[in-house]
C-alpha cells in the first residue's frame, strides 16, 4: 500500500473545498431571447407573451436529446410535443414556486453556472501554465514527513510558530512531529512515505516541492490546519531503466553475495564483475545486460519496483522471492512526452477537484484586476480593528471612518458606497423572500481574522460583479452555453415541480392510492390465485360473536367492504391483518384455512387468542399494499397527465409554422 496515500487520507490532506458566490443567473437567461435567433414558440399569446423559446433552444434540445437516445431517433414532431409538455412544467414552476430560484434552485444553477462557465474564462496561458506545472510535477516523487496542527486559528497559528522555532534551533523533525503534530503519521516522526502530483491537496503539493530536500518548510496553511514539511528525498519517476545485474540462487551463502556485492561497488566495470561471479546461464555473455526494463511484465513486479527506485550508478544488493541479487542502473527513462493525449489527460485532471479551485482563484483575480481592482489597505486595516462584520456594524459603525475602500472599474468606492453596495446586496434577499432566507452578515470563517474575512467579502463583491459581466458577454457569444444553462434551470424546476405535483406526499397518501386502486383493481390480479382477504384477530368471545354476525348478514361484501363495515360497527377488541397471501406465507391462515399446520399449534397473539378470517382465493386484490409499487406507479403517471393537460389550459402554446419548418434546415 502506498504509505503516502495512506497517510494523506488518515489526515483528510486528499480532501477538497470550494466556496460560493451568488450568481445573477435571471439576468443571464434574459439574453436568451436577445440575440438574432428567431421565435419558434410562444407560450401565451402574440399579445401577452408568458415566456418565448427560440429556434436554437429547440434545435439545441432536439439534437442532443436524439443523440443519446435508447429508443433511436424520434420524429421532430413527436419530440415536438414532448418539449412543449416539458417547458409548460418549467413554467408552471415559476408561477406556483416563486421563492425556488431564489433557495436550493439558485445554489444548484449557480453551482453549474459556475461549471459551465469556467472554461470560457480561463485563459490559454493560464490553462498552459497549470498544465505544465503538474506535468512537471510528474516527473518526480518526493519523500517527506510533516508536522500537523488543526485549525487554522490563533491557537494553532502559535503552537506552529513555536514548533517551527524549535526546528531552527537544530531539534529533530522526527522528535517533534511525534510529539505534536495530530495526523495518523505522528507515532512514525510525521512521515508520509512517497508521493507525487496529485496525491495530495494542491497547498501542500506545492510547498513540498518548492522545498529543497534535506530542509523544511516555514509554516503554511491547508483548510485542515497548520504544516511544516520537512523533504528527505527527491527521485525521477522511471518509466524505463537501464540496468545491470549480478544474480545468485536463494540458497546461496550471505557472506559470499557480500563479499561480491563488495567488489562490485569498488569497480569501475560492473560489467566484467557480472561476468565473473553472475550465477545466471547467459552472463559471461552478455555481463548482466538486463537491457530496457519497462512496466510491461516481461520482469516481476518486485523487480521492476526496487529498480525505479534505484538512481544512476548506485551499486544495490536486493533479495527476492527467487534470488539474491546486485544491481546496479545505468540510466532513467522518465518523461512521457507532453503530447496532445497526454495535455488532455492532465487537462482533465487540473479541471478537476481542489487544483481546479486554485485554477478559478486565480481567474477570480484576474477578473478583479482586468477591471482596476485596488484596495485601501490601510482604510481596511482600520475597518478590521472595529472587530464586527455583521449587518449593524455595516450599517452605522463604519460611518465612523470614511474614506475610499476600494477602487474599481472606473469608479471610487467609498465608504458610504459600500454600506449601500452592502445593503443593497441584502435588501435584495429581503424583498423578495423575506427576513426567513436574508443573509444578515458577512459570512464568517472562524479560521480567519477580521480583516481577511472582509477582504474576502469585498474581493467576492468585485467578483460576483465582474463575473456578471463576463458571463453575459459569454451568453451573447455562445449560444450554446446559454442553452446548456436553461436546460439545466429548467431541470432543476421541473424537478421541484414534479416533487410537488407528482412524486410527493400525494402520490403516497393511503387514502389516495386506495381509492385509485380501487377504480381500477382488476387491472392489478396477480398471476396465481391467493387467499385475498382479512384475519381478526379477536380479544374475547362477545366481539368475535357480533363479528360473525356481521358476516352472515352482508355475505355479499367483498372484504375490502367488510373490513370497512366492521371498522364502522365495532371499535375495540380486536386487530386486523389484510391482504393476500399464498400458502406457507401466513401461520394463521395455514392452520386455520390451508390446514397445513396442526390445529393445536399455537399461532395466535396472547391477547387477541380468537381468529376470525373473512375472504376467498381470487387473482383480484383488495387493497392497494398487496401491489403497492405498481399502483404508486400508474398513480404518478396518472398525476403527471392531469398536471401536463392542466398546463396546457392554463398556459397555450402558439407555434410559429413558419419558424418551426427551418428546425434543422437553415
Amino acid at each position: 500500500m502506498n504509505v503516502a496515500k495512506y497517510i494523506a487520507t488518515v489526515c483528510a490532506l486528499t480532501s477538497i473545498s470550494a466556496s460560493a458566490m451568488d450568481i445573477d443567473v435571471p439576468g443571464l437567461m434574459k439574453s436568451i431571447n436577445k440575440s438574432d435567433d428567431p421565435v419558434l414558440m410562444v407560450i401565451g399569446t402574440e399579445a401577452y407573451r408568458f415566456d418565448t423559446i427560440t429556434r436554437g433552444e429547440f434545435e439545441y434540445m432536439y439534437n442532443k436529446n436524439n443523440n443519446i437516445s435508447l429508443d433511436g431517433p424520434m420524429s421532430m414532431d413527436d419530440y415536438k410535443e414532448l418539449f412543449i409538455n416539458y417547458k409548460l412544467k418549467s413554467y408552471d414552476a415559476t408561477k406556483r414556486f416563486p421563492d425556488l430560484k431564489l433557495n436550493t434552485y439558485t445554489k444548484e444553477l449557480d453551482s453549474y453556472v459556475k461549471h459551465l462557465s469556467y472554461p470560457y474564462l480561463i485563459n490559454g496561458d493560464l490553462e498552459k501554465k497549470f498544465i505544465n506545472e503538474a506535468y512537471q510535477r510528474e516527473q518526480e516523487y518526493i519523500t517527506a514527513s510533516h508536522i500537523l496542527i488543526k485549525g487554522v486559528n490563533e491557537a494553532s497559528k502559535q503552537k506552529i510558530d513555536k514548533i517551527y522555532n524549535r526546528l531552527k534551533k537544530g531539534e529533530k523533525f522526527f522528535d517533534l512531529a511525534k510529539e505534536n503534530s495530530d495526523c495518523g503519521s505522528a507515532f512514525r516522526g510525521g512521515f508520509l512515505g512517497e508521493f507525487s502530483a496529485f496525491d495530495m491537496v494542491y497547498n501542500f503539493e506545492t510547498v513540498a516541492y518548492n522545498t529543497p530536500v534535506g530542509e523544511f518548510s516555514t509554516p503554511f496553511t491547508t483548510q485542515f490546519g497548520y504544516h511544516i514539511v520537512y523533504i528527505h528525498d527527491r527521485r525521477p519517476k522511471a518509466i524505463a531503466v537501464k540496468a545491470h545485474e549480478i544474480f545468485f540462487p536463494l540458497e546461496t551463502r550471505d557472506s559470499y553475495v557480500d563479499s561480491v556485492f563488495a567488489i562490485a561497488k569498488k569497480s569501475k566495470n560492473f560489467g566484467k564483475v557480472a561476468k565473473k561471479y553472475s550465477m545466471k546461464g547467459n552472463a559471461k555473455k552478455d555481463k548482466g545486460d538486463m537491457g530496457l526494463i519497462k512496466n510491461d511484465g516481461l520482469y516481476p513486479q518486485e523487480i521492476i519496483d526496487k529498480l525505479f527506485k534505484m538512481p544512476v550508478g548506485d551499486v544495490q544488493k536486493y533479495t527476492s522471492s527467487f534470488g539474491k541479487h546486485i544491481f546496479v542502473v545505468d540510466e532513467i527513462q522518465t518523461a512521457v512526452p507532453l503530447d496532445s493525449a497526454k495535455y488532455e489527460a492532465l487537462k482533465k485532471k487540473v479541471m478537476s477537484g481542489d487544483r481546479y479551485e486554485a485554477v478559478k482563484k486565480k481567474v477570480g483575480e484576474e477578473l478583479r484586476y482586468k477591471n482596476g481592482f485596488k484596495l485601501n489597505d490601510s482604510l481596511i486595516n482600520e475597518v478590521a480593528k472595529l472587530k464586527n462584520v455583521g449587518m449593524e456594524f455595516m450599517v452605522d459603525s463604519i460611518k465612523k471612518i470614511d474614506g475610499t475602500w476600494y477602487e474599481y472599474n472606473g469608479e471610487v468606492i467609498t465608504t458610504e458606497d459600500f454600506r449601500h453596495k452592502y445593503m443593497n446586496f441584502h435588501d435584495s434577499y429581503r424583498k423578495k423572500v423575506g427576513e426567513k432566507y436574508l443573509r444578515t452578515e458577512i459570512s464568517i470563517d472562524t479560521n480567519l481574522t477580521y480583516k481577511e474575512n472582509l477582504v474576502n467579502y469585498i474581493q467576492d463583491i468585485v467578483e460576483l460583479d465582474a463575473l456578471n459581466k463576463e458571463l453575459k458577454s459569454i451568453a451573447k457569444k455562445n449560444k450554446e452555453f446559454v442553452y446548456a444553462l436553461k436546460e439545466y434551470s429548467d431541470g432543476l424546476l421541473v424537478y421541484a415541480a414534479s416533487e410537488f405535483h407528482v412524486w410527493g406526499n400525494k402520490s403516497t397518501k393511503a387514502d389516495s392510492l386506495s381509492k385509485f386502486f380501487r377504480e381500477r383493481k382488476e387491472k392489478y390480479q396477480f398471476d396465481e390465485p391467493k387467499w385475498v382477504g382479512v384475519i381478526f384477530s379477536v380479544a374475547n368471545k362477545d366481539t368475535l360473536k357480533k363479528i360473525k354476525t356481521l358476516a352472515t348478514k352482508n355475505s355479499n361484501l367483498d372484504a375490502f367492504e367488510f373490513n370497512e363495515l366492521v371498522k364502522d360497527k365495532i371499535r375495540k377488541g380486536y386487530t386486523t391483518k389484510k391482504g393476500a397471501w399464498i400458502k406457507g406465507e401466513n401461520a394463521i391462515l395455514d392452520k386455520y384455512y390451508f390446514k397445513t399446520i396442526p390445529a393445536d399449534s399455537t399461532v395466535e397473539a396472547e391477547k387477541f387468542p380468537l381468529v376470525y378470517i373473512y375472504g376467498n382465493e381470487s387473482k383480484i386484490p383488495q387493497w392497494h399494499t398487496s401491489v403497492k409499487g405498481k399502483v404508486i406507479a400508474d398513480y404518478q403517471k396518472e398525476l403527471e397527465k392531469n398536471w401536463i393537460n392542466n398546463n396546457r389550459r392554463l398556459y397555450p402554446v402558439v407555434i410559429k409554422e413558419d419558424v418551426y419548418k427551418t428546425v434543422n434546415n437553415h
